[in-house]
């Protein structure tokens, strides 16, 4: 249980200079390069892992002024963290490149109407309805009519980028504060719904809600959760995403708990491993002990609670996509798939490069939609080979993305949450 006494609530933004260490660690040797989507698609240096490195070294050095189009070039990035991954020397060019980000719109600024959503909106529960209702309103809007200012960049080939439906009440508000376990309590937990589950896709937060209660979870829904900063941080906002860290420290530390789960790849990546630097302390160390991704909750603690296939249920044929955040920055990597290879009525078969970026990345897809569009191409070819009909993943984003690119390239496909999927399968509903 946290004590609100012991909060420390001073952000401690990661400064580039603070990372020289890891800019030295760089021995240039271009081992990222297989690894980087966008190194892969346009084949620029600037473009890959090694060269936005040297692109941070000179911006720490003085050597390049912070500038609009310096902006653009770290913006160009997924922060799929594969040239992590993939780094030789142990570097981590992704932490460099969002640090540099910052050290740029220090410069620059990072413009009003982003500065007032990550400032005013995304840290703030109360404004979060008229959010969701702008967002529905546009979608709407873009969906019906020819051209509205500004949007054309999302239209390629002449079809647009296809988008979710919002809603204008939250998940949470369905539900009350505790939804009791169905059965013997086994555990305790507190689920972080995360912004996309409570306003956007909120089939996927009913379906782990109603899953962990069946399978023997209180499940604790806190009303005070703000955005869990993502958008801010990779944004290279750090003061906002410190902010809104705090303020979800503060919501859920007098929790008794056993677990805090969650079922969006981002925000446990974000909660699990980006907390602890933004805020520092021991009771950032507690919360992020506590994240638990919500596949693997279930096939760690919750499995024998899943019915088992009898093999005479019809099958649906269904592969799955590993979000980014969920397989690089968790380490969830077997227990999604070991759970989809167990439901009942699923005939699970892998995809090709499972693990390889889908190209959506939250805010990288709507600034550079076509460039997203051809790198999540080779996902949707892969998908289309495993002869699947249903692509599940877990991640709002990546879900997002996958929807837009089964339209384009392999219609009939559906695109679900794990949660949904189980819940199909197991509940019928």
């Amino acid at each position: 249980m946290y004590h609100r006494r012991h909060v420390k609530l001073s952000p401690m933004p990661k400064e580039l200079k603070e990372l020289e260490p890891l800019i030295n660690k760089c021995v240039l040797c271009g081992g990222c390069h297989p690894d980087c989507p966008t190194y892969t698609l346009s084949r620029y240096e600037h473009d890959a892992a090694r060269g936005k490195v040297l692109l941070a070294q000179a911006l720490l050095k003085g050597e390049l002024p912070p500038s609009p189009e310096l902006a653009q070039k770290f913006d160009h990035c997924l922060t799929c963290m594969a040239c992590t991954q993939a780094c030789p020397a142990g570097a981590d060019p992704a932490k460099v490149i969002v640090a540099a980000r910052n050290e740029v719109r220090k410069g620059i600024g990072g413009g009003f109407i982003r500065n007032f959503i990550f400032a005013k909106i995304l840290p703030n529960r109360l404004a979060m309805p008229f959010l969701a209702a702008a967002m529905k309103i546009g979608s709407r809007l873009f969906s019906i009519l020819p051209w509205l200012p500004g949007m054309g960049k999302f239209t390629v080939g002449g079809d647009k980028k296809i988008l979710p439906e919002f809603f204008t009440t939250s998940l949470k508000s369905e539900y009350p504060q505790v939804v009791p376990a169905a059965g013997k309590r086994l555990m305790r937990v507190a689920y972080f719904t995360g912004c996309m589950a409570d306003w956007v896709f909120q089939k996927s937060g009913r379906g782990v809600i109603g899953i962990l209660s069946s399978a023997g979870a209180d499940v604790l829904l806190v009303k005070d959760e703000v955005c869990c900063g993502a958008p801010a941080y990779f944004s290279g906002d750090m003061v906002n995403a410190g902010l809104m860290a705090e303020k979800n420290l503060k919501a859920f530390m007098a929790m008794e708990v056993d677990y805090i789960v969650t079922s969006c790849a981002t925000c446990g990546s974000v909660l699990k491993e980006i907390y602890p630097e933004l805020l520092g302390g021991a009771d950032a160390q507690k919360f992020s002990a506590k994240i638990i991704d919500f596949q693997k909750l279930l096939v760690d603690r919750l499995m024998p609670k899943i019915p088992a296939p009898t093999g005479a249920e019809p099958k649906i044929k269904v592969t799955y996509h590993d979000p980014c955040h969920l397989s690089r920055g968790m380490k969830v990597v077997a227990e999604p798939h070991r759970l989809l290879q167990k439901l009942p009525g699923v005939e699970y078969v892998e995809m090709a490069d499972a693990n390889a970026c889908c190209g959506g990345a939250g805010t990288f897809s709507a600034s550079f939609y076509a460039d997203s569009l051809e790198i999540g191409k080779r996902k949707a070819q892969n998908i289309m080979a495993s002869g699947a009909q249903i692509v599940v993943t877990e991640c709002p984003s990546c879900q997002m993305q996958l929807m837009d690119l089964m339209a384009r390239y392999a219609p009939g496909v559906k695109v679900l949450h794990t949660a949904e999927l189980l819940a199909k399968v197991l509940t019928g509903r």
